[in-house]
């Protein structure tokens, strides 16, 4: 990598750390470009020549996010044999994720409704998002597929349907945790146990 193309990663990584900045404390709808080329200290023609528009920002930023924590997770699970200790841990993982940054969830909530503003979207960053997320899928297919060959899940399983529904299930059993300090994390691991009962034998 040249000095230039590091002076241009550099600049990205600044404008996507101001835009995060505020997504988190104003909230996705609530930010413009020129906020966040002001607050990255760049004219508003010099984020546009890297973002084609806030969408691109806002797609990148929490694409990167779990691409970078779901890197983490699977480092978490380079000795773990259970498929169904792997998707426990997958859990815990994102419980620790959104407790880090609880901003994140409702962010990611307003990621997951946005599918219909691709439009906004370069083919570049299109094409990333693709192959982050046919990433994940194949992880989470080969999981299921151990599961299954191991005895621990179901034979007549639709691995789809079972993947769509476990991150969905996920994301919605942390969100108490999150957010409510009285909550136990106990409980997390008997609601988990619950949902993964669902592809067990």
């Amino acid at each position: 990598m040249n000095r230039k193309q590091r002076e241009n990663l550099l600049r990205r990584r600044e404008m996507l750390e101001a835009a995060r900045k505020l997504f988190l404390k104003k909230g996705f709808d609530n930010v413009t470009m020129v906020e966040i080329a002001r607050k990255a200290e760049f004219s508003r023609v010099t984020l546009y020549s890297y973002f084609k528009s806030k969408y691109e920002i806002f797609y990148e930023l929490i694409s990167q996010a779990f691409h970078d924590d779901f890197d983490k997770y699977l480092s978490q699970i380079v000795n773990v044999s259970s498929s169904h200790e792997k998707l426990v841990i997958y859990g815990h993982n994102q419980y620790e994720f959104f407790k880090r940054e609880p901003g994140y969830h409702l962010l990611t909530v307003q990621y997951r409704t946005q599918a219909g503003l691709r439009l906004n979207l370069s083919e570049n960053t299109i094409k990333i998002l693709q192959e982050r997320r046919e990433r994940m899928d194949s992880q989470f297919h080969t999981i299921f597929r151990e599961g299954i060959r191991n005895g621990e899940f179901r034979s007549d399983l639709n691995i789809e349907v079972a993947i769509t529904y476990f991150l969905k299930a996920i994301f919605a059993i942390v969100h108490p945790y999150v957010f409510n300090p009285r909550s136990h994390l106990s409980d997390l691991d008997i609601e988990m146990e619950y949902l993964l009962r669902a592809f067990q034998v």
